[in-house]
């Protein structure tokens, strides 16, 4: 028996053994490709490295060659235009005889320039040469535009040929000059789409080069156009030793061609420069082709000896280790994008804060994230798109971590981050710029690139809280602030967020008692007439004075209505007060600002049918103020109801113009009867020439658009100066008059108004 007995044992010691032996074949077989595939990537790696320096230096050559071809015009052109003939005959006055000559046929025949442009200081063309033939020149109105941004920057005197050592005061502008006092040339070079082809451009001013007394003003300038054609190709590959250079509309996905964009100064792609690149690391790779397969093939061999041996045993294995991991995975992470749900981040929170307990150089930051305008995604385009853009938001975040962060979706459109780091002075600010970034592309849904936002609030341990839940608690406030500034932004809590909102409930309760009351208060400031300073009008501006608050500013107690949902009792009584005002005024036209709340609002183009049938009051005397802000926020429901107010007779105005980046493609889209123009335009008006400049555009704008201009903000006697110079239509300004109460205005428009000097 006792032979039996042993049996079992030496089974058990061999089917130890052969485990045993197959780990130990794992082992060995991991090393081993781990090591090859080491060298390999290495070896990959380095090769990438050296072709992508090779495309860079070569990208970087035709860089360079394009910035001296421009200096090169420059050079040649300046023969010509520097010149007290050019500029008698050209730079103030036109002689078209001498200009054909001198200019269109010289420059022409000795450098073969495309097109010639003679344009004056506001880039209107005034003569046009294409090759040596005097034209009418109607394809220059699609690259006026940018000649005139490019002059206006120029005449900043930001880009100036030779060494600038100081100004000379002229009529209309600081020239720069040399040390000597010669005045410099004024120029700029740019990359253009020009007849449907891609072309250099440069814009030179005409000067004198003796009789420097003739330059009184700013003289005008010439504007030449030379064509990337198979000449220029041909002499910049012969110049950089690059074969078969192309101007190509798109860049090609070849591994041997090199291309750089051409890049126009809007930042707008006109095309491509494209050549064949032969980069050193591709030859070396080439050579090393051999040496690559063969020990790829020793590879295989291996991998295929050890792998009937270790099969069974890794995939028993993979598919243990798999379930208990999907397990795992779905009670603590989100279905939809596989983050860590709420519980899970929790869990993880506390587990942070005992981490750091003791340890005063780390702490824990939490950031929840909060999608700006997620419900209008749902709403416009459906609940899938919404879901999309959840993965979507997940999938961009994931990479951008830090080592150790953990990513949560909350529920929603909520995410959080959880982070433990080091102390540090600007870790926070870091962090929510990071944090920001992340959404600075757009999103592909449903066929569509849409801009999406989204604001953070910000919190850390143990010097904000001890506990998961008040650390959460406090980005929630922190998170709450940042929407409440206009949302894409973040903010990091601080102490008087709590305050805050404990201010804010008491704000709204006194604000809905003030409503009952009715002890909200109207203040106007009267508009006055450029041309005489007659008053036209006033603005309404909401005033609240609380018994035992005091003042309270307007902006507070808007942004608590439009939060809490009193906006639209707020709106009612505003218009109600609006309408009386202009009953009892027949001769003034009364203007007010739109809440985006109370704008997209239902029932509000209703609500104002009733008030006009009711108070019967002209809607012509009556303009409604929006920023673009609101446009922003609620595009076609803006416009929409935008539209219905100008169908009522109402007039619209667009308040604080220029302070916002598409501007001017609301006045695209719609016909405002006013523009605003912002008080930052306004102010220290008198000492910013750049201020003067875009002031001048905004009305000149205004005028091309038949659009009546009105400038805010004017406090003293030059700014109003300057505003009536420029061509303002309307002025609005402590200068003229302060906001005042409705029986002021009353004694004010009843008594005949001495004209301010």
């Amino acid at each position: 028996m006792g032979r039996w007995t042993r049996i079992p044992d030496w089974l058990a010691r061999s089917a130890r053994a052969e485990v045993g032996a197959n780990v130990a074949v794992l082992t060995a077989l991991g090393v081993l490709i781990a090591l090859v595939l080491a060298v390999l990537l290495s070896f990959r790696h380095a090769v990438g490295n050296v072709n992508a320096l090779d495309r860079v230096a070569e990208q970087q050559l035709v860089a360079n060659y394009l910035d001296r071809a421009g200096s090169a015009s420059l050079a040649q052109q300046k023969v010509q235009i520097t010149w007290d003939d050019a500029f008698r005959s050209a730079g103030t006055r036109l002689d078209p005889t001498w200009a054909d000559n001198y200019i269109g046929d010289f420059l022409y025949d000795n450098f073969g320039y495309h097109r010639l442009f003679l344009v004056d200081p506001e880039g209107r063309l005034l003569r046009a040469w294409k090759q040596d033939s005097v034209y009418p020149g109607a394809d220059y109105a699609a690259i006026a535009p940018q000649v005139r941004g490019e002059l206006a920057r120029i005449a900043t005197n930001r880009s100036v040929f030779g060494r600038m050592q100081g100004t000379v005061r002229l009529e209309d502008t600081l020239w720069p000059v040399d040390r000597e006092g010669h005045p410099l040339t004024r120029w700029s070079h740019l990359q253009v789409r020009f007849d449907g082809h891609p072309a250099e451009l440069t814009i030179a001013s005409i000067l004198p080069d003796t009789d420097y007394s003739l330059l009184k003003r700013t003289p005008n300038h010439l504007v030449a156009i030379r064509f990337f054609d198979r000449a220029f190709l041909n002499e910049m590959g012969q110049s950089l030793l690059l074969e078969q250079m192309e101007a190509r509309g798109s860049a090609t996905a070849r591994t041997d061609r090199n291309a750089l964009p051409l890049v126009g100064s809007s930042g707008e792609n006109l095309g491509w420069f494209e050549w064949k690149s032969v980069p050193r690391g591709s030859a070396v790779q080439a050579r090393m082709r051999p040496i690559v397969i063969a020990l790829i093939c020793f590879l295989l061999a291996l991998l295929f000896s050890g792998w009937a041996v270790a099969r069974m045993l890794l995939a028993t294995l993979a598919q243990l280790r798999a379930r208990e991991a999907q397990a795992i995975h779905e009670a603590k992470h989100d279905a939809m994008t596989g983050l860590p749900n709420r519980a899970s981040f929790a869990a993880q929170v506390e587990q942070a804060l005992k981490q750091i307990a003791g340890t005063p150089d780390r702490v824990v930051v939490i950031a929840l994230c909060d999608l700006d305008h997620f419900k209008v995604i749902n709403d416009t385009l459906g609940h899938d798109a919404g879901d999309e853009l959840i993965r979507q938001v997940a999938r961009r975040c994931l990479p951008r971590l830090a080592e150790g962060d953990v990513l949560a979706r909350l529920g929603g459109d909520e995410f959080a981050l959880l982070r433990v780091a080091p102390v540090e002075a600007d870790g926070i600010k870091r962090l929510g710029r990071e944090l920001q970034g992340i959404f600075a592309a757009p999103f592909a849904l449903g066929g569509r690139s849409i801009d999406i936002t989204a604001s953070f609030g910000i919190s850390w341990a143990p010097h904000q809280a001890q506990t998961a839940s008040d650390l959460l608690r406090k980005a929630d406030m922190a998170l709450y602030r940042a929407k409440q500034r206009g949302r894409a932004r973040w903010r990091a809590f601080s102490p008087d967020m709590a305050e805050e909102v404990s201010h804010r409930l008491e704000l709204e309760t006194e604000l809905r008692k003030a409503l009952q009351q009715d002890s909200l208060d109207l203040a106007f400031q009267p508009i006055v007439r450029a041309s005489d300073n007659s008053i036209e009008g006033a603005e309404a501006l909401l005033r609240w004075h609380h018994p035992e608050l005091g003042e309270i500013s307007p902006t507070s107690f808007v942004e608590v209505a439009e939060q809490t949902g009193l906006m639209q009792l707020l709106g009612w009584w505003m218009l109600r007060r609006l309408f009386e005002c202009c009953r009892a005024w027949p001769t003034l036209h009364i203007s007010a600002n739109l809440s985006p709340v109370q704008l997209s609002a239902p029932g509000f183009i209703e609500d104002l049918e009733v008030l006009v049938r009711e108070y019967r009051v002209p809607t012509s005397r009556i303009t409604f103020e929006v920023t673009e802000g609101v446009l922003m926020e609620r595009r076609s429901s803006a416009f929409q109801a935008l539209a219905a107010l100008k169908e009522l007779g109402f007039s619209v105005a667009l308040d604080d113009f220029g302070t916002g980046y598409s501007s001017l493609g609301y006045l695209r889209m719609f016909q405002f009867d006013r523009i605003k123009i912002d008080r930052t335009f306004v102010q220290n008006i008198e000492n910013d020439l750049n201020a003067q400049a875009i002031l001048r555009t905004i009305i000149a704008l205004g005028r091309d658009l038949k659009t009546r201009t009105v400038a805010e903000g004017v406090e003293t006697r030059h700014q109003n100066q300057l505003v009536v110079d420029a061509g303002c239509d309307l002025i609005q300004g402590y200068y003229h008059w302060r906001p005042m109460s409705a029986e002021q205005l009353d004694a004010l428009i009843s008594r005949p108004v001495a004209r301010i000097a």
